[in-house]
């Protein structure tokens, strides 16, 4: 098994910043299963098939940001992108289940931006919550 090396996330081969990661929002659900077919036999006991196929997902939200510092996350998210009309990006991720790094291709939905205010000519934006799904 492969140690912790002190990242949760890396967006191609650059470490996402923790300071970017608001404390005690980062939550990944690591390998869900996804049932092709279930059903119950004569003698009532479930029978399932599953797909040997695992998918996580990752979301987390970020602290209030300025505008420079989302632009910061922005760069980052656009160097790891695959395909900016489908927002596919590849990333590694820790995987807590399996206590490993893993390589993953994830797609990442709409966002919603709050304004929070402006300094000077700069927004500040609420926290952004952002969310990897693997495809």
């Amino acid at each position: 098994m492969a140690k912790y090396k002190g990242y949760l996330l890396k967006v191609k081969d650059q470490i996402f910043p923790m300071k970017y990661i608001k404390s005690e929002t980062y939550t990944s659900t690591d390998n869900q299963r996804s049932e092709l077919k279930a059903y119950r036999n004569t003698n009532n006991y479930l029978i399932r098939q599953t797909s040997p196929n695992f998918k996580t997902k990752i979301e987390f939200e970020t602290p209030p940001l300025l505008q420079s510092q989302y632009e910061e996350i922005r760069q980052l998210l656009n160097k790891g992108t695959i395909n900016r009309t489908e927002r596919k990006i590849k990333i590694t991720y820790w995987n807590s289940e399996d206590l490993a790094y893993k390589n993953a291709v994830v797609y990442m939905p709409d966002m919603s931006y709050t304004i929070k205010n402006q300094l000077g000519n700069e927004l500040i934006y609420n926290p952004l919550k952002l969310e990897f799904i693997e495809y």
